[in-house]
């Protein structure tokens, strides 16, 4: 099990949970079936294992546990087309690799995001390029810290195809360079921490300096669900919960990318004359 899920591939163990009369192998039995097919283990061989591996990469598809009965028969409910007369049922547990989560800044709420997404399921990795924010005892055990290059110029991590990422540095420049590698790479999630004036100017920039405009589509900013945040714990669950709903496919998921105010936005009346906002279907623009 390790050795695949290191290597990416969500699994499904079949146990045999209850057996009576002749069946094949005895209650506890195990067999590991990966999303690819691949097999580890036997619960029995022939047309039964058939049946069962089957259903082991239904249950990966849908991401559902659930048991199944199957009966060594010809005929009738659950038969197997077997004729050895016993029956079994069999429970499918899905185990998936903890997905990656990038943390671009290693400040307050960055550091309170790593804290809560080891706890979430998701692999943690710190970035920042400030030696004194990742340092080990700052963070929980099993969160990693990757040192960039000054102002997040070099040294950045890949983005594995499927990983979340959270950009949340110190100010619009290191933002706009974590978002800049962020984009285009097949993220599942990519979130910007700010203002709305302020994600507009870190977009108009990124534009300027070449990123695709249907790369930064993939941006959510203001980060996080709009529960009122306002403390660095409180943005981190937020964040978090966002990070839930785009991974559980929730409908908050399509509800966020709504254009909203971030929790810690000051509350203005109405756009400011000539605010820079971001449209994301034409791009940036100034509000007159």
């Amino acid at each position: 099990m390790v050795r695949l899920l290191r290597s990416g591939r969500t699994l499904a163990v079949a146990t045999v949970c209850s057996s009576r009369g002749s069946t094949p192998r005895a209650s506890g039995t195990r067999m590991i079936v990966s999303d690819t097919g691949e097999t580890v283990f036997s619960i029995g061989g022939g047309a039964f294992e058939a049946l069962v591996i089957e259903d082991a990469r239904e249950a990966i598809r849908t991401r559902r546990d659930f048991e199944k009965e199957y009966r060594f028969t010809e005929q009738g409910d659950a038969a197997t087309g077997m004729v050895c007369g016993g029956c079994v049922r069999v429970l499918f547990e899905v185990v998936a690799p903890p997905l990656p989560l990038l943390v671009f800044g290693g400040g307050h709420v960055g550091l309170e995001l790593a804290r809560l997404g080891g706890r979430l399921g998701f692999d943690v990795t710190v970035v920042d390029d400030r030696p004194e924010y990742l340092a080990a005892d700052r963070f929980p055990a099993g969160v990693r810290t990757l040192r960039a290059g000054r102002d997040y110029t070099s040294g950045l991590p890949e983005i594995p195809v499927g990983a979340y990422v959270a950009v949340v540095t110190r100010c619009h420049r290191t933002d706009l360079a974590a978002i800049r590698h962020a984009v285009g790479r097949g993220a599942a999630y990519v979130g910007l921490i700010g203002s709305r004036r302020k994600i507009a100017t870190v977009m108009k920039r990124a534009t300027e300096q070449g990123t695709p405009l249907e790369a930064l589509r993939e941006v959510r900013g203001p980060i996080g669900l709009p529960i009122g945040a306002e403390t660095p714990e409180e943005i981190a669950v937020s964040i978090a919960a966002e990070m839930i709903a785009v991974r559980r496919s929730a409908p908050a998921a399509a509800e966020a990318r709504e254009p909203r105010q971030s929790a810690h936005e000051i509350r203005l009346p109405g756009p400011a004359a000539g605010a820079a906002q971001f449209d994301r279907r034409r791009g940036p623009r100034t509000v007159a």
